[in-house]
């Protein structure tokens, strides 16, 4: 690292805090568990963590937790409180479960010591977000820059190859499929092609397959209609979305390993010439495409809209909210936590919110990981570009800590620069052609509406998740699907409907 940018990053950040601190030679010392992702990293030795440790004088140590049972590594971190540290990060939801360890947030984000945050948080649109069943704000989230995430993608090449039309409806997708499937367009005489696959992501492992069943109207769990709370799994129109799913699976035409695959062996797969289709962020267009760079394979992947349902739908609600409260990203300030801490906190919250913390954290230093053309223009490097190692830009800029788990502000710059115009061509497409339909809110419950959620939910989150896999699987005939809708019922399903509707009017103001 150049040690003159350091020291300039260090004079400019100091003069534009507000906030009082300890001085350099008795650093305050914050800690922070955080989840650690295998293509994301949160972890000390990161050369952002280094700066901002710099440029802030406090001293930060980094908690990784490895996402393995993420959940389970929150729960045992959350029975012990003398293990708990300065911040943790993870899904607001799971920090609103535990919403009295965390600091009320609501005096400290102010204009005068934290004027960055003040700019976003003051917002009552975006304040909802962080905040509980009281409107009081408990954490601070990773405010996002664009809307569209997620998106299907596929090999046009093998389309061309076969002569097939671009799908456009689920049924037509299904014919393409098999069309994939028999048609060998990759050449080796076998019928070893996947049309569809994905690897496993979220907490039950399915998060990339299930948004198909967006095209039928509903979600996989809870969304609202018409201002009335659903739960998607039981709905009517899930029977049809599961029995479309169950038929691509049961002809080869989605991987039987969807719920194992790891990122890796979901590489392998696209590099053995076996995967049509997949559904993931957006940068994975160019992540697979930069697979094959160094070979002669004639593949050309392309962004696709959403597939339209029965009902003319043709929408992904699997997208980023104003502020990512289903991610990792939220962190809150445990209330054991020491006054100085707490404002050494505050102030890197409020840098990472500031045009300085944002570049550092979106782009890196300036002439090493990016640069500014006559126009103005932000543009990465070759170091990220064009990485030396053979890494994708995004991994690349990972590797740094940019874009890391740390909660951040994101830039829309950040989002396009990295990206081919193929990306950003179908983002567009996806945002401006209505293909994005409304995100179910995280909310805020009171203790007695948690009581109930923890009573009767937890029990019904299992059994739907075993279930639902079963039935596309074809473990379970879906003849048996009202009979799983009057089991789920059973356990308790109208009550916490009941809880979600009244959370729900509560964040809505109904």
């Amino acid at each position: 690292m150049k040690k003159l940018v350091r020291i300039l990053c260090l004079v400019l950040a100091l003069s534009l805090m507000p906030l009082a601190f300890a001085s350099a030679d008795d650093p305050v010392t914050i800690s922070i568990w955080a989840s650690d992702r295998e293509n994301m990293p949160m972890r000390n030795g990161l050369m952002t963590i280094n700066m901002l440790q710099d440029i802030l004088g406090i001293k930060i140590d980094v908690q990784s937790a490895p996402t393995e049972s993420l959940d389970e590594k929150y729960g045992l971190l959350m029975s012990d409180p003398a293990s708990i540290p300065t911040i943790v990060q993870y899904k607001a939801n799971k920090l609103l479960q535990y919403k009295e360890a965390w600091m009320i947030l609501d005096d400290y984000i102010n204009e005068t010591d934290t004027p960055n945050l003040w700019k976003v948080y003051s917002d009552p649109v975006i304040r909802r977000y962080v905040s509980d069943s009281e409107g009081h704000i408990r954490f601070i989230g990773q405010r996002t820059a664009i809307t569209c995430g997620k998106l299907w993608f596929y090999r046009q090449d093998w389309l061309d190859k076969l002569q097939l039309k671009a799908p456009t409806t689920m049924e037509e997708l299904y014919e393409t499929f098999l069309a994939i499937k028999q048609g060998d367009p990759n050449g080796n005489g076998e019928a070893d092609e996947i049309p569809f696959s994905v690897r496993k992501q979220g907490s039950n492992n399915r998060a990339n397959l299930m948004p198909f069943v967006n095209s039928w109207g509903i979600e996989e769990t809870f969304f609202a209609e018409d201002d009335v709370v659903k739960f998607g799994a039981v709905d009517a129109r899930m029977k049809d979305a599961l029995a479309w799913l169950n038929k691509c699976y049961e002809a080869g035409l989605i991987d039987s390993e969807y719920l194992t695959l790891s990122k890796q062996d979901w590489y392998s797969r696209w590099t053995n010439e076996q995967v049509f289709m997949s559904y993931d962020w957006s940068a994975y267009i160019d992540n697979v495409g930069n697979l094959f760079k160094d070979t002669d394979s004639p593949v050309h992947i392309v962004g696709t809209a959403p597939m339209a349902g029965p009902t003319g739908i043709a929408q992904t609600r699997d997208q980023l909210q104003p502020i990512t409260v289903d991610e990792d990203w939220n962190a809150a300030i445990y209330v054991g936590a020491s006054e100085e801490q707490v404002k050494a906190a505050m102030k890197l919250f409020d840098y990472l919110y500031s045009e300085e913390g944002m570049l550092l954290l979106n782009f890196g230093v300036k002439g090493e990981h990016y640069d500014v053309d006559e126009n103005g223009n932000l543009y990465y490097t070759e170091l990220i570009m064009h990485n030396p190692d053979g890494l994708s830009a995004q991994d690349a800029l990972r590797q740094y800590g940019i874009q890391s788990m740390l909660t951040l502000l994101q830039d829309a710059r950040y989002e396009r620069a990295f990206v081919s115009d193929e990306v950003n061509r179908t983002r567009d497409l996806y945002e401006q052609e209505g293909h994005i339909g409304p995100a179910f809110p995280t909310l805020a419950f009171t203790d007695e509406e948690r009581d109930i959620i923890n009573e009767k939910y937890t029990d019904i989150e299992t059994y739907v998740n075993e279930t639902l896999d079963k039935f596309i699987m074809g473990r379970e005939s879906l003849d048996g699907f009202d009979a799983f809708v009057e089991q789920v019922n059973g356990m308790g399903l109208p009550e916490v409907l009941k809880v979600y509707q009244d959370a729900y009017n509560r964040y809505m103001g109904l």
